[in-house]
């Protein structure tokens, strides 16, 4: 079908097209506790063609585009009565002139993967997991995807590449004196180890016999250790922050060069975007505009030193050698996790939703489980919630030397901060 886009697009007077054509095969594989309920197979293929107007507006060039899906087996007549109503469409709604990624080249052979394979080995994995007196697997979901991409546009950009990923979607119930409650537990991957998988559910099982046995959380400001997927979260604020669609529409005023961290009493971040990280779900050499994903650093001892972002923002801002950040990583700390649980803490789990405004920099949320060591007991707490602002936090923050994976990020395992309002009971 691509092709068939691209001869209309050649022929149709446009100032500038790009096709993107993406195919994906998929296996879902759905069980109610472990039996299979359901096994699905699905292919498909999507091509979207975007076209790009050209106008002169009080002297100043400006740019109008649209976008349109054509379906299997559209005719070139049809396409090409597509594209006039979308030149149309198009030239309501123009925009500051931008260029189109130019002369990338990459041809990438479709490749089959066994994913009915890769299905049966992450149900193995699930499986060996034993239901214990108090906790089950409810259900769970398995999904096995494959993609392959084929961009082209009017400025020379014709790659295509394969990428796969997997999903996990696990709930478990778990029942202590009567007392009943659900948790689910979601992981996105590419070739995860297997063993994670387990370990993951196994750590779900435990966190879930606690909750049921936890005391509500009393009012204050604690110490908090901050640990799993989390800290993906909170890190990724300035990722965010750095990007040039968060700059170019003034979300965000950040600029190389800025200072985030001084002084010597915090661990200062340096993050990277990353190209590839191993067993991420989000491994793309191409964005869908045609751009080269590559490795940059985005902070180096808390000081912002790049964006990241898309094509057409960047050129807005006059950057010219941009990249999608695909995955990113942070450096380690100073501190081991030991050395983070000498004095009292609460450590935070789970939140009902850990939410961080991209703007302002405030985040939180209700806390579900977190265990409040006061230097003698262990005490499994949830209820009340969380408040803090990063620009305050950030002064003092402490990562550990441990890192840890949660799909697209490698960051470090454990967050420490200082001085955090804790709602809940007086």
């Amino acid at each position: 079908m691509l092709e068939t886009v691209r001869k209309v697009a050649e022929r149709s007077g446009l100032n500038d097209w790009r096709i993107v054509e993406k195919t994906t095969v998929s296996h879902q594989a759905f069980f109610v506790k472990h039996k299979l309920d359901q096994h699905r197979i699905s292919n498909t293929t999507h091509t979207t063609l975007y076209i790009y107007v050209d106008r002169e507006v009080n002297g100043r060039k400006m740019r109008g585009s649209a976008a349109h899906e054509i379906f299997p087996g559209t005719s070139e007549e049809e396409i090409a009565r597509s594209v006039e109503t979308m030149k149309y469409n198009a030239s309501l709604a123009l925009n500051p002139y931008y260029e189109l990624v130019k002369n990338e080249k990459q041809s990438e052979e479709k490749k089959d993967y066994d994913l009915l394979k890769v299905l049966r080995t992450v149900v193995t994995a699930i499986q060996s997991v034993k239901d214990t007196a108090t906790e089950k697997i409810n259900s769970y979901e398995i999904f096995a995807n494959e993609y392959y991409y084929h961009i082209v546009n009017s400025q020379g950009v014709d790659v295509s590449f394969n990428t796969m990923d997997e999903e996990v979607e696990v709930i478990i119930n778990s029942v202590d004196k009567g007392h009943e409650i659900e948790l689910y537990h979601r992981v996105n991957f590419a070739d995860k180890p297997l063993n994670e998988i387990t370990d993951g559910i196994l750590e779900v099982f435990r966190y879930a016999k606690d909750r049921t046995q936890a005391t509500p959380t009393k009012k204050g400001n604690y110490t908090v250790l901050m640990t799993g997927s989390n800290n993906r979260r909170l890190l990724e604020y300035f990722m965010m922050k750095s990007s040039t669609g968060m700059v170019y529409r003034r979300f965000s005023q950040v600029k190389p060069g800025d200072v985030v961290q001084s002084g010597d009493d915090c661990d200062k971040l340096t993050i990277w975007a990353r190209r590839e990280l191993p067993y991420s779900s989000r491994n793309k050499p191409f964005s869908e505009e045609g751009l080269r994903a590559q490795d940059v650093i985005i902070m180096e001892d808390g000081v912002y030193k790049n964006y990241w972002g898309d094509k057409t923002t960047a050129y807005y801002l006059g950057i010219e050698n941009i990249t999608p950040a695909n995955n990113f990583t942070v450096a380690p700390g100073s501190l081991t996790v030991a050395e983070m649980k000498k004095d009292p803490y609460l450590e935070i789990i789970q939140f009902s939703d850990f939410n961080v405004n991209p703007m302002t920099g405030t985040f939180g949320g209700e806390i579900r489980l977190a265990y409040w060591h006061d230097g003698e007991k262990v005490i499994p707490v949830t209820g009340g919630s969380m408040t803090a602002d990063i620009s305050e936090v950030i002064k003092t923050i402490r990562l550990s030397r441990e890192t840890e994976q949660y799909d697209y990020c490698l960051v470090p395992r454990t967050i420490r901060l200082l001085n955090v309002a804790i709602s809940g009971e007086e």
